[in-house]
């Protein structure tokens, strides 16, 4: 049952999504200061009562009457007013006036958030099921009909109008799967749930919620109690309610349940599909790194993406290396490493993803994202390794006291290549703003070396855990978008345990990795 606070809250969060899908580009793409009234919506959009958010979006409209957040503020305005309507036909007349308003990509996008304030409002238990499931699928019609339209895609660039498509009419049909399942029509809620899929809707927490709904109405309780957890990681709505009720129904007690979802927080949302060698393999390893930050929202795709990838690919086809940086907010994890390779690449953004040194992709996406983003970047992978390596490569590392020593060796010295080894953590343990507990293949230092040199190196844990702490110290004295600024703790510490290191070369006109290998620091 969602209750009265649950769908208000779940309300909110659509208007905190409308204000911070106009603002995220603007944090995300590094230290442009927001315009002044950034903090005002972020902070309006938050407020849980829609009477008193309903004032504020007011008074910042009036405010500001140049905002370039205008159309989202008018939705927000216009969400408190549905919140605040008693009646199905209250909230329908209220969204026809803004549908109506409708220009461009909005045309083919308003359908579905209709929907979802719709299926979340306050009153939905108090309205007729079938009513609503009538107003749903007549947004979905309109949601389809706009696709076909080419006036729906002004202003979208070619490259994105696909995408845009999908998700819009993906996001409708899981809706509909919603208002079918409260209907009671169990056939028609699957042949909703199995469209969206089709389409390439993410598995995140509220298609997870949705086929919890049907398993447990169909009586596959095991199946879903495991859907509900995984919303619940995701804390949406009362899907945590719903999988402890459960889980109690299953086990007959509901000792051990916080273990259960604890256990489901740190698993992949997804199951991978197992690695197949390549036949006739020639030994070139693919390079795939990955740049993100603790505080980024859309990074948790990539990150949970990059995960399967170390889980999938055994080390001796996948080199892995993530780096830290302080998009869209400060990051405990970054380090002088870091921020080297992001100028070498020119990283503006995160996530941004670069396989192999050539192969850039930016974007991400929620939890839910995850198991698509795995699948473009496998999808990038495995035909690399095809390839004839550059260079051969061997390395191996060992730990004494506080030195990673390193024996390394190439075949062949390659002219205006640098050959490059990274030291690596495999887990660090830290709970950032995206909600990420656990983050792989931390990349702690990296060198260079001289390939027609000694083939030996060392790194000084000590120094690489000293160089960190004095990076982070001078970030903080000089950064300005937050005023005092103050970092609440540190991870520049280095376990001494978990370390790989990863050996690669790379031409320095190209970027293109010539090879890469990895070995566990024993």
């Amino acid at each position: 049952m969602i209750t009265k606070t649950l769908a208000r809250a779940a309300a909110a969060l659509v208007v905190a999504a409308a204000v911070l899908a106009l603002v995220s580009t603007l944090s995300a793409q590094g230290r442009q200061a927001p315009p002044p009234e950034y903090n005002e919506l972020v902070a309006a959009s938050k407020i849980v009562d829609p009477a008193v958010r309903l004032r504020e979006f007011e008074r910042i409209k009036a405010a500001f009457p140049e905002t370039r957040f205008m159309e989202a503020i008018d939705a927000s305005i216009m969400q408190a007013k549905v919140e605040l309507s008693g009646s199905l036909e209250a909230v329908l007349a209220l969204q026809a006036d803004f549908m109506a308003k409708g220009r461009g990509s909005s045309r083919l996008l308003n359908p579905s958030t209709m929907a979802v304030q719709l299926v979340n409002h306050p009153n939905i238990l108090a309205f007729d099921p079938q009513g609503v499931l009538k107003a749903v699928l007549d947004y979905r019609a309109q949601a389809r009909k706009a696709a076909a339209d080419e006036a729906s895609f002004e202003g979208v660039p070619a490259e994105q109008r696909d995408d845009l498509k999908t998700y819009a009419l993906s996001a409708v049909e899981l809706v509909a799967a919603r208002a079918y399942l409260s209907a009671g029509d169990l056939p028609k809620a699957k042949t909703s749930l199995d469209a969206y899929r089709q389409a390439g809707g993410a598995t995140g927490g509220n298609f997870q919620y949705v086929a919890a709904g049907l398993a447990e109405k169909q009586g596959r309780n095991a199946e879903a109690l495991d859907l509900y957890l995984s919303a619940a990681v995701e804390e949406y709505m009362d899907a945590a309610d719903r999988a402890k009720a459960l889980y109690a129904r299953i086990n007959g007690k509901s000792d051990g349940f916080e273990a259960a979802l604890a256990a489901k927080a740190k698993a992949l949302p997804f199951h991978p599909e197992p690695f197949k060698a390549p036949a006739g393999w020639k030994g070139k390893a693919v390079l795939a790194e990955l740049f993100t930050g603790s505080e980024c929202p859309p990074c948790v795709g990539a990150d949970l993406a990059f995960d399967a990838l170390v889980e999938t690919f055994p080390a001796k086809y996948l080199a892995v290396l993530v780096y830290h940086l302080p998009i869209p907010r400060p990051d405990p994890m970054m380090n002088p490493a870091s921020e080297a390779r992001q100028k070498a690449y020119g990283v503006t953004s995160t996530p941004t993803v670069v396989i192999d040194g050539t192969a850039k992709s930016l974007g991400g996406g929620a939890r839910g994202a995850a198991e698509g983003k795995f699948g473009q970047f496998r999808s990038t992978i495995e035909p690399l390794l095809g390839a004839e390596p550059g260079v051969a490569l061997k390395v191996q590392a060992s730990l004494a006291g506080n030195t990673v020593k390193l024996a390394f060796d190439h075949d062949k010295a390659v002219t205006g290549a640098e050959y490059l080894l990274a030291l690596v953590q495999d887990e660090q343990e830290h709970k950032g703003g995206n909600g990420v507990e656990v983050h792989r293949m931390v990349v702690r230092d990296l060198r260079g070396v001289d390939p027609s040199g000694a083939k030996t190196a060392e790194f000084d844990l000590a120094a690489s855990e000293k160089a960190a702490d004095d990076y982070l110290t001078a970030f903080e004295k000089g950064y300005t978008r937050v005023p005092g600024f103050k970092w609440q703790v540190r991870r520049n510490a280095i376990a001494r345990r978990g370390l790989k290191v990863v050996y690669f070369v790379q031409e320095k006109s190209t970027g293109k990795v010539l090879n890469a290998v990895v070995a566990d620091v024993r």
